[in-house]
């Protein structure tokens, strides 16, 4: 079988997860915050940008993606490590040039490399989840093609909602599809929103309070998961702990052995999303198997 690779972006939040893969590598978006630029993750974790935006209402961070020089060296070091067949695993298409960049990146590289590039139509943690399956597969050596045709399913076969608790930065930097008109009101909201099978965020639900917008995000999630029998739900937040908490206790009271992954939302999300989000995800395993 020959040796493959994953490449994730730092969206998928795979950093902070307590994971080993000699074939895992992640190429970073940058957070551009005044005249400086941080490497997601590396120069600047979850913690540490969610303290700074608490503390500086001045601060409008915003995000770029991976440069295609930094992504062709990806590729370079990959290839020299002896891969032979690349997965470039991205966040969706409709929320950053991620994905083009490395579509444009895979069609130049003039090296040996056989490159697959894979839009999940998610972000944060539910798209890493879509990187830790493909690892799951090539450790059990399927073929390539058939984890792209599986990972396509997979990133269908799912739901993704959040709350934010201030729409501000979605709206400034574009990220929320839909805005138009609603501003007024959702601004004086916490509404609830979904990422469509499209891959845009979309508004789902307008609800008044954060409380109430939490307990209706979970009724939905609970009332979904009630006919499926092989699911896997992801956690995420931007340092709302008391919210994370909630969603995930009830959660797990109604699946008490319901396989998870929780991650922070890292920071060239949280560019976007604010301070305060919280979101969760499932995946229907057996839709995705169909």
């Amino acid at each position: 079988m020959k040796k493959t690779a994953v490449v994730a972006v730092s969206t998928g939040c795979l950093d902070y997860l307590d994971i080993e893969h000699d074939n895992l590598f992640i190429i970073r978006c940058k957070i551009l915050m005044g005249d400086k630029t941080y490497d997601d993750y590396v120069d600047l974790n979850a913690s540490t940008f969610y303290d700074m935006i608490k503390n500086d209402d001045s601060l409008v961070p915003s995000s770029s993606m991976p440069a295609i020089g930094e992504i062709n060296e990806t590729f370079e070091a990959i290839e020299k490590a002896g891969y032979e067949n690349t997965l470039v695993i991205t966040i969706s298409s409709q929320l950053s040039g991620t994905y083009q960049t490395c579509i444009m990146a895979a069609n130049n590289y003039e090296g040996n490399l056989n490159i697959k590039v894979l839009d999940t139509k998610n972000a944060a943690i539910s798209e890493g989840f879509i990187s830790l399956e493909a690892l799951r597969l090539i450790e059990e050596d399927k073929p390539l093609d058939d984890i792209v045709a599986y990972l396509e399913k997979l990133s269908l076969a799912r739901k993704q909602y959040f709350m934010v608790d201030n729409l501000r930065l979605l709206v400034k930097n574009g990220r929320l599809s839909g805005a138009k008109g609603l501003m007024g009101r959702l601004l004086k909201m916490k509404p609830i929103l979904e990422v469509n099978d499209e891959g845009k965020i979309v508004p789902f639900e307008k609800v008044r309070t954060q409380r109430k917008a939490l307990e209706k995000m979970v009724d939905h999630v609970l009332e979904d998961l009630k006919d499926l029998k092989n699911f896997v739900v992801t956690y995420d937040t931007s340092d709302n702990k008391e919210g994370f908490e909630y969603v995930k206790n009830r959660i797990e009271e109604a699946h008490p052995d319901h396989r998870h992954y929780a991650a922070p939302i890292t920071p060239v999300i949280g560019a976007h999303t604010g301070h305060g989000t919280v979101g969760v995800a499932y995946f229907d395993l057996d839709k995705a198997k169909k």
